[in-house]
């Protein structure tokens, strides 16, 4: 049975914590994606699970950035020591920045892969897989981009997120199957009009229910999270939308 979890990025980087999680918890998920908040807007992981109120930890997202530093190195340790305390299994990387007027560099490749090997291996002491996640205006977009990060790294898993990998014209399903090996853990969103959209309402022809077989045919046991990143209504209704897709489909998200 597959694992639904819900972001919070639509709510925002500094929201009202005990709010979106109980909006997420209305409409219908039981775990949860952190995205991109800092631990000093988080606070203590205990006092934290007190106010999910029952909400999984099932994953936490940061930003990584080039040039490579040691602060930012040093940071996203910190997070994913947060991570382990709290009891989430992932913890998310996105990012280097990409130069629009050209492809990433080998340079590029080996020093974003030289931070998430490094980082992925620090989790993996404390039981949490690292993923990074190829995203349109990142250092790593394509399947020839992924591959040549995958090359360079061992413990690096991946967080595919389905319309990304779509936007840039390429397949989800052969993205699921070409690294089921490596694959750390799904982002699910759809898009339309130049937007990220609900599920099933999106303009790419992104067919949800066979990447959901795809997943269901690897017995892929991690977590596919539904990242909304912004919607025309409230988060509340994105959140029910999502939800109410997904059980049209046949699907518990419970």
């Amino acid at each position: 049975m597959l694992r639904f979890a819900y972001s919070t990025i639509n709510w925002g980087d500094t929201c009202d914590l005990p709010l979106t999680f109980a909006e997420i918890q209305q409409a219908g998920w039981k775990a949860t994606e952190l995205f991109a908040h800092t631990l000093d807007w988080l606070g203590t992981p205990s006092h934290l699970k007190t106010v999910m109120n029952g909400l999984i930890p099932a994953t936490l997202f940061g930003s990584v950035d080039l040039p490579v530093s040691e602060r930012q190195r040093t940071v996203h340790q910190h997070r994913i020591e947060f991570a382990a305390e709290l009891g989430a299994e992932d913890y998310g990387l996105v990012g280097g920045g990409r130069l629009r007027q050209r492809a990433p560099s080998a340079s590029d490749i080996h020093d974003l892969a030289h931070l998430c090997e490094s980082l992925a291996s620090y989790g993996a002491t404390m039981g949490v897989t690292v993923a990074y996640h190829p995203h349109t205006g990142c250092t790593v977009e394509t399947e020839a981009e992924i591959d040549a990060l995958m090359n360079e790294t061992q413990a690096l898993t991946l967080c595919l997120d389905v319309s990304h990998i779509a936007v840039v014209g390429e397949d989800p399903v052969s993205h699921l199957r070409k690294y089921r090996t490596r694959l750390g853990y799904v982002h699910l969103k759809d898009w339309t009009a130049g937007a990220f959209t609900e599920l099933g309402r999106g303009t790419l022809g992104i067919d949800f229910p066979a990447i959901l077989r795809e997943l269901e045919a690897q017995h892929f046991n991690k977590w596919v999270v539904v990242e909304q990143s912004r919607s025309d209504v409230s988060p509340l209704r994105s959140a029910q939308t999502n939800a109410d897709y997904l059980r049209g489909i046949g699907y518990s998200i419970a």
